[in-house]
């Protein structure tokens, strides 16, 4: 991919997506998913860097699964507060 280094770990809005290398020298984008705090595959995020939206920016991979741990802990939560309303 030239000129983008890759990994590349962003934030669009609040949500985390990661830009990682295949195998076979290409590239994958993964999105985090709001309902199961895992990553899916998700290449509208690629149009998206490209136009540099305002609300989002590279961070460091410390930052990125800092910010990812919160984002599980809030998913938790919820799903704590539905089981215990029953």
């Amino acid at each position: 991919m030239s000129g983008l280094k890759i990994p590349l770990y962003m934030i669009f809005d609040i949500r985390p997506v990661k830009f990682i290398p295949t195998k076979d020298g290409g590239m994958d984008i993964l999105a985090f998913n709001w309902n199961t705090g895992e990553f899916k595959k998700d290449l509208s995020y690629l149009s998206k860097l490209f136009r540099h939206s305002p609300d989002a920016y590279e961070v460091t991979e410390k930052e990125f699964f800092k910010h990812v741990n919160k984002l599980i802990e809030k998913i938790n939560q919820r799903k704590i507060k539905r089981i215990r309303k029953g």
